[in-house]
């Protein structure tokens, strides 16, 4: 698997239909009003998208994650193609809400450097979608909501057309928490990743207990000041735990890549963080072997 040193990730629209607990979609949605201004675009158009990418070197990966699932937005697909006719590297992550069978069609034969199937998590409190469950159910104590036959559809028409270039071993099937019960079959035909839910640098806790814990963590060199996040009216923010967006680093549609990476902001962040660093429990470290190495700090809020 190739990671990319530098990576932009696409929020191609500010506020997510899906309801996981563990995405700070409130604060986000009140931050953009805030420090992006309540008149800016909370859709990504397409030219905006185009008008970003022209500026952006062809060595910084163009990654379609970010704050929400990106087929909330229709033009998604679009801006992939866009992407990477002009030859830039590709990773998609997508829980499958907003994706339909013409845009996977249109989509399939990207050679994506990674292409990620973010699975429904089987806790109530940890579900993802209001549009994926139909009903809920008791399951070894715990409340599960069923899943959709609309999901259960799109999932298998993705597995059963994959795309020209590329095998089934390229789709990366992950969940945060436990995988959903209905889903465990999965496990029989693929690899199925249980990674753990971290805090989005507190903003969960910011925004369920309106308060972050006395104790910070150490400030780490983390390499995620590398991997900004493109807003939906061309603004960067700093990472991808940057919910509240307390570091805006510049603005695609009005500023050029050189003047983004030389602005006295972007210098400062990459030599000693920001303070939402310090209470980041999550970081990655880049090896000179071209690797991302993931590590959490010490006495980490799970």
């Amino acid at each position: 698997m190739i990671q990319l040193k530098h990576n932009i990730e696409i929020t191609p629209k500010i506020g997510c239909s899906n309801v996981c607990e563990y995405c700070p979609q409130s604060t986000l949605i009140k931050r953009y009003r805030e420090r992006i201004g309540a008149d800016k675009d909370t859709m990504m158009t397409l030219e905006t998208f185009k008008k970003c990418l022209s500026t952006i070197p062809k060595h910084v990966g163009i990654n379609f994650t970010g704050y929400v699932e990106p087929f909330l937005n229709p033009e998604t697909s679009d801006m992939l193609l866009h992407a990477y006719e002009r030859g830039y590297s590709i990773l998609l992550n997508t829980t499958l809400m907003g994706l339909t069978k013409d845009d996977w069609m249109k989509i399939k034969d990207i050679n994506f450097r990674e292409l990620h199937i973010h699975l429904a998590s089987g806790a109530f409190d940890e579900m993802i979608g209001v549009k994926i469950p139909v009903e809920v159910y008791e399951s070894e104590g715990k409340k599960i909501k069923s899943l959709s036959e609309e999901y259960y559809d799109m999932l298998n028409f993705i597995i059963q057309n994959p795309g020209n270039g590329w095998g089934q071993y390229r789709l990366d099937f992950h969940c945060l928490g436990n995988l959903h019960p209905e889903l465990n079959d999965l496990r029989n035909h693929f690899y199925v990743g249980e990674r753990q839910v971290n805090s989005r640098a507190m903003n969960i806790l910011i925004e369920k207990k309106g308060k972050v814990p006395d104790e910070e963590n150490i400030r780490g060199n983390c390499a995620r000041v590398y991997q900004n996040v493109l807003l939906p009216d061309g603004s960067l923010s700093l990472c991808c735990q940057d919910y509240g967006l307390d570091e805006v680093l510049g603005n695609l549609v009005d500023n050029t890549w050189e003047e983004y990476e030389n602005s006295e902001t972007v210098k400062r962040i990459r030599k000693d963080g920001a303070d939402l660093c310090d209470y980041c429990e999550e970081g990655v470290t880049y090896t000179d072997d071209s690797t991302w190495q993931q590590w959490r700090r010490p006495g980490q809020v799970s």
